[in-house]
Order: C-alpha cells, then sequence, then structure tokens
C-alpha cells in the first residue's frame, strides 16, 4: 500500500522511536505492506522526496492512503441508509453523552440513556450492516473510534484522507473518523481519532449523526455546516471516510 506524507516534515527513524535516518515532506510517499498499514508505527520504504529509497519507521498518524485515482464508493442504493441514521437520530435524541459508555442493543441504550461517540455508531452502523450485505461484521465496530475505522478500512481496503477527500464522499451510510486533538485516552492510536461520526440524509438534506459532548449526546448537524467547520481538519489529513455500505 503507498502512503502520502501530510506533515511538513516526518521523521524517518530505524525503528519504532529510534534514531532519525532521514526526513519526508509533505506529498513523498511511502511503501509499507498492506497488512502492517494500520499501526501507530508503520515500516516501509520511502518512494519518493528527498529520502527515496530509505527504509524506516514512521508516525502512521501523519500518512494518508494514497490513490491514483479519485476513490470511489458502493454504488450501492443508499436511501435505505439514509432513512436508518434518520430515523434513529431522531428517536434517540434525548440520549446523553458519556466517555466510554455504550451498548449491545437499542433496548440496552434506552434503559442506560448514555452513549459516547463510538457507541452510537456501534448500533447505528448494527442496523445498517443488517439491511445491507456488507463486507464488515458488526462486531468489528463493537470497539473504539480508531479501530472502527480501521477496521471497515481493512475490509473495504479504503480509508479515503486529506487531498483525496472530496464532499461528494459524504453520503449516507459513510462513517467519518476525527483526529480533533491529542488526548491521554486516545494515544498509540494508528490514526490519533477520538471521534466518530455517521452521515444520513431526511427532507431537509444530509446531515451528520453522532453523540458528542458539545451536542449533549446523541445529535445532528446539517452536513454543509459541519463540513465548514471541519475544513481545516480535512485539509489537514486528520479526517478519515469508509463506506461501511461497500459490498463484496
Amino acid at each position: 500500500m503507498k502512503l502520502e506524507c501530510t506533515a511538513s516534515a516526518l521523521n524517518i527513524r530505524t525503528e519504532p522511536h529510534g534514531t532519525v535516518i532521514g526526513e519526508m515532506r509533505s506529498g513523498d510517499l511511502f511503501d509499507v505492506a498492506t497488512a502492517n498499514s494500520y499501526q501507530e508505527w508503520v515500516s516501509g520504504t520511502v518512494a519518493s522526496g528527498v529520502s527515496a529509497g530509505k527504509q524506516g519507521s514512521v508516525r502512521r498518524k501523519w500518512l494518508v492512503q494514497a490513490f491514483d485515482d479519485v476513490p470511489a464508493l458502493s454504488r450501492v442504493d443508499r436511501r435505505r441508509a439514509a432513512r436508518i441514521v434518520a430515523d434513529r437520530t431522531r428517536e434517540f435524541d434525548a440520549i446523553t453523552y458519556r466517555l466510554g459508555e455504550k451498548a449491545k442493543t437499542w433496548r440496552d441504550l434506552a434503559r442506560n440513556g448514555y452513549v459516547d461517540c463510538s457507541g452510537w455508531i456501534y448500533l447505528v452502523a448494527k442496523d445498517l450492516i443488517g439491511a445491507y450485505a456488507t463486507q464488515v461484521a458488526a462486531p468489528a465496530l463493537f470497539t473504539y473510534s480508531d479501530e472502527q475505522i480501521c477496521n471497515v478500512g481493512r475490509k473495504t481496503g479504503a480509508i479515503i484522507s486529506g487531498r483525496y477527500l472530496r464532499d461528494e464522499h459524504f453520503v449516507p451510510g459513510v462513517l467519518v473518523g476525527i483526529d480533533f486533538a491529542e488526548y491521554s485516552w486516545d494515544r498509540n492510536r494508528p490514526l490519533d481519532i477520538d471521534h466518530i461520526i455517521v452521515v444520513g440524509s431526511d427532507a431537509d438534506g444530509p446531515f451528520v449523526s453522532q453523540s458528542s459532548s458539545s451536542g449533549a449526546g446523541v445529535n445532528r448537524v446539517p452536513l454543509d455546516k459541519w463540513l465548514t467547520s471541519q475544513r481545516s481538519l480535512i485539509d489537514a489529513g486528520r479526517v478519515h471516510l469508509v463506506d461501511l455500505l461497500a459490498t463484496p
């Protein structure tokens, strides 16, 4: 797999946390074995730039998956996905946010009254997986936000980020992970993702559905408003999109 550097300068080391042996710059490419591309540190060979040919390890956080062409999403009919996200968001808009809180079923969620961002995504995604013949099984999403994105990416072969991520990719049924900042509880994550959302749509237009502390729990934000607010993070390669509805 080819990964592209998003940092202005990124150290290449002999091994994770090892001696610096070179530098990658924004746009430089790095070849890494696909199976090993979902780790905090990835090892491989620099494919372009001032350090081309050097072999070593770099932080995965500062690399995005590179594509030869604009990556395409599955062509499945997404109207059912749009309804699922809209209906569940409307039904559970009284659920409040609590970090680390998850539920295995909607009944458990209603009884508990709390859910964090990845817990919300798990339940919505389980409905989406049940409605479509997806490559991803629901248990792969009963985890935290960064691993949810990585697990879907492993199955579908694509995590779309940085300059490859276009507004038209934000369609019903995609999951989007965001790296807002470095927190004590998200250290050692490959993409440093600390929040996750799902895209839905209804008569009022497309929106993102999430459980967030800023939104006092389960809430929706119009997609155009959300994209405007996150534009700098998207451009910096800190927003990562996967297509949950990709089929085998």
